[in-house]
């Protein structure tokens, strides 16, 4: 009787900046994955184009089983690092929560140009209260709130490898958990 293995989300830290180059290749191979984009407009002569880019260069989720992800890292080794967690003397994949990953990419993927996408370790963004926002494009999203440059921010993360901050939430959209 086989066993069967749960799907759970995992990072590839990507190097050379080779996100989308990495995405072609795992979506070749069926696996599905979550990167942040951002895009703005260049001017070029008379016309503008879109600039489509990964909003964090080095980071790239898939949703697949550990067995899929450990396979994924050993056929694109060179490109990717999996973010991995000691465990009983050996490096084992790290999952990510589902309900963290399905607030980042909420948040994520909303087109605001006003997200600002931080260094995880230059803020403590648990030190703030801890919300759920009940209107807007960021509705049902949870995080806390902190003010970063005067504004009163939601923080959202994934714990260890992004953080991102939304633009300003009116109080009355947030219910304190």
């Amino acid at each position: 009787m086989t066993q069967v293995q749960e799907t759970h989300w995992y990072a590839f830290k990507v190097f050379y900046n080779k996100v989308f180059e990495i995405n072609r290749e795992l979506t070749r191979h069926k696996v599905e994955t979550y990167f942040p984009i951002v895009k703005s407009y260049k001017l070029s002569g008379e016309s503008k184009k879109l600039v489509v880019k990964p909003a964090i260069s080095s980071l790239i989720f898939v949703h697949c089983t550990e067995p899929e992800v450990l396979e994924q890292q050993q056929q694109l080794s060179g490109k990717v690092m999996l973010y991995t967690h000691l465990r009983e003397g050996s490096r084992v994949p790290s999952p990510i929560d589902e309900e963290e990953m399905r607030i980042f990419m909420l948040v994520t993927s909303v087109e605001d140009e006003r997200l600002q996408y931080l260094d995880v370790g230059s803020i403590n963004y648990k030190e703030g209260e801890k919300v759920k926002v009940l209107d807007g494009p960021y509705k049902d999203c949870i995080g806390y709130i902190k003010r970063i440059k005067g504004n009163r921010r939601l923080l959202v993360a994934v714990e260890g490898l992004a953080l991102v901050a939304t633009s300003y939430i009116p109080s009355e959209f947030l219910e304190k958990i």
